[in-house]
């Protein structure tokens, strides 16, 4: 799967229209979708799986939200209702599982690059309702930053600082 956030900036510099952000924003909220569902059907851990279902569900939302935003539509972004993983997962990751340790570092990047990409676009945006569209979702992937960030935090001890 392409990493289509690899050159957030130079993705950005080329885009001229809030229509090619929306479309790009699309694009990689599909892509979160589909890497979110990959790892959920692949996890042999039950509280991995609901972890990785729970964030394709909400990549899926946010996709839709962008369509109708693209579509001229009013959209109403709801507060995530993001559910507490972490006693599920701290007994499974205290167990040397590293690989999925792994997964969730590369999801923590992904959301981080996500929430990057909303709030640089925020700053594109030359309309109010542009600039508050974006900055709703950059909130989101925040949430779904400090979600992982905290699951790794159970698991290793270590937590982020960004």
């Amino acid at each position: 799967m392409q990493d289509i956030l690899k050159d957030v900036d130079i993705e950005l510099e080329n885009i001229d229209t809030v229509k090619e952000a929306v479309e790009m924003a699309i694009a990689l909220e599909d892509q979160g979708h589909d890497f979110y569902l990959e790892r959920a059907n692949l996890s042999g851990n039950p509280g991995a799986k609901k972890t990785y279902e729970f964030l394709a569900e909400e990549e899926k939302h946010h996709a839709q939200y962008l369509h109708k935003f693209l579509e001229g539509k009013e959209v109403e972004i709801p507060e995530s209702k993001i559910p507490d993983f972490r006693g599920s997962l701290n007994v499974e990751f205290t167990e040397n599982n590293l690989e999925e340790i792994g997964i969730m570092l590369g999801a923590l990047r992904f959301e981080r690059k996500s929430e990057y990409f909303y709030l640089e676009l925020e700053k594109k945006a030359t309309e109010r309702e542009e600039q508050e569209f974006f900055s709703k979702i950059a909130k989101v992937e925040r949430g779904h930053y400090e979600l992982i960030d905290g699951l790794l935090d159970e698991a290793t001890g270590f937590r982020m600082q960004t």
